[in-house]
């Protein structure tokens, strides 16, 4: 039967005596910083020496030095109190100032997040809130954020993962640019206008392109349409609100847009995307109250949503498509 922590450790108080005496270099030193006397100070030592049947100080002129074995106790003791101390510090400040960090792709920020986030600073107003945006994946463990976005596979050991959204991806253009060029029935139709496409052309394992997209299609276009590309996706959609072209429609972030009638979906063709959005935390880190408020708004906002469905045919990544009719 193992120990339990209470007989394994020395006293927890006299441990605190210990790290002063250390840190001072001599009892009357702790005495001082812990407003004991140094018979205090003494007695808690001597405890520590009798727990362990070791002498951790020895006479060093008019204080006292460190021996072999009261110097890996005080580094072990540093460390432990230290660390103690910094949650401490970090749940009263949690307590008394509560903030989040958010951080999340810049797509799914300005697309989805942001006209949506007034709700929750209504229902908790008290919640101070910072936003970072950025495409390259961030690790809330070293960058001291409390929850994040993350799009991508979901394969991260070192961070707590529940499933957010799985997307579904289609073309999507301004009604003007339709007006401008004419109707786009099928996949053939693309040949002869402008894509406006991931830079790299979207091979990426976790880009939205046409290149992967037109490859889950059996029908795909003869002949090649013109493309441009852009290194950010919320750009490109802003490429396609202006009329330049046609460009893939990711559901959840362009709900919106489609139901304010400032994009269309020319075709019904949808490849459902293998890659999906996750909500991320630090996996050794405790849940805050924040935390756990945020997360649950999250999710209710995205089970309350309506999902986009105009009829499209839909195709798995990596599947080949029958036709569109």
């Amino acid at each position: 039967m193992s120990l339990s922590l209470k007989e394994r450790l020395p006293p927890a108080n006299s441990l605190i005596a210990f790290e002063a005496a250390a840190r001072n270099g001599s009892f009357v030193g702790a005495a001082r910083t812990l407003s004991v006397t140094p018979a205090a100070v003494t007695r808690h030592i001597d405890r520590i020496e009798e727990s362990l049947g070791v002498s951790l100080f020895q006479p060093d002129g008019r204080g006292r030095a460190l021996t072999e074995a009261g110097q890996q106790l005080f580094e072990a003791v540093t460390i432990g109190l230290e660390h103690i101390a910094s949650v401490a510090s970090r749940i009263r400040q949690q307590e008394h100032s509560p903030s989040l960090t958010i951080a999340s792709p810049l797509a799914f920020a300005s697309l989805w997040l942001m006209p949506r986030i007034a709700s929750f600073r209504r229902a908790h107003p008290d919640i101070s809130m910072r936003f970072v945006t950025a495409d390259a994946d961030l690790d809330p463990s070293q960058e001291g954020l409390s929850l994040a976005v993350r799009y991508g596979s979901g394969d991260w050991p070192n961070l707590r993962v529940r499933p957010l959204l799985q997307p579904h991806v289609f073309p999507v253009c301004s009604p003007r640019y339709l007006d401008t060029y004419g109707n786009i029935t099928s996949v053939e139709d693309l040949a002869g206008h402008t894509l406006l496409d991931r830079e790299g052309g979207g091979d990426g394992s976790f880009s939205i392109g046409w290149t992967r997209w037109l490859s889950c299609l059996d029908n795909k276009p003869r002949r090649m349409p013109d493309r441009i590309y852009f290194s950010s996706y919320e750009v490109i959609i802003r490429a396609a609100l202006a009329g330049q072209g046609i460009a893939l429609g990711v559901d959840v972030l362009v709900k919106d847009l489609l139901d304010q009638n400032l994009l269309a979906c020319p075709f019904a063709s949808e490849v459902r995307w293998k890659e999906a959005y996750y909500l991320v935390s630090p996996k050794n880190e405790p849940t805050t109250k924040q935390m756990r408020l945020f997360s649950e708004w999250l999710f209710n906002e995205i089970a309350t949503s309506d999902t986009v469905d105009p009829g499209r045919t839909q195709v798995a990544a990596g599947q080949q498509a029958s036709p569109s009719t």
